[in-house]
């Protein structure tokens, strides 16, 4: 493990759908920072992107979380100015011992 790679806390944003004063509905984020989750980042690999990227998001990096599912998929997570939306996850046994978010960085929302 490198020293970057250590546990940090992500803030939770969940997704909802609102309609706008024009009718159309858009997917807007919203969180208070109450609820977060600690994870381990690192940059996805090859087979990573291949296998869970979707046609308009391509899976960057993933997040290594203990214990049950905190976010879902559409969510989006912030850490510092960084910002992620999880394309998938993977509830690693299914027996609640970690969940995989695999997740696309997004440096052109705030």
């Amino acid at each position: 493990m490198r020293p970057g790679n250590l546990f940090k806390d992500f803030m939770i944003e969940t997704n909802r759908q609102v309609v706008t004063s024009t009718g159309r509905v858009a997917n807007s984020h919203c969180g208070d920072g109450s609820k977060t989750l600690k994870g381990c980042l690192s940059e996805a690999s090859d087979k990573d992107r291949t296998k869970y990227s979707q046609e308009e998001h391509i899976v960057t990096h993933t997040i290594v979380q203990a214990g049950e599912p905190k976010a879902k998929t559409a969510d989006k997570l912030v850490l510092g100015e960084r910002t992620f939306y999880i394309v998938d996850l993977d509830e690693a046994g299914s027996l609640g011992i970690s969940t995989i978010y695999y997740a696309e960085e997004r440096r052109d929302v705030k």
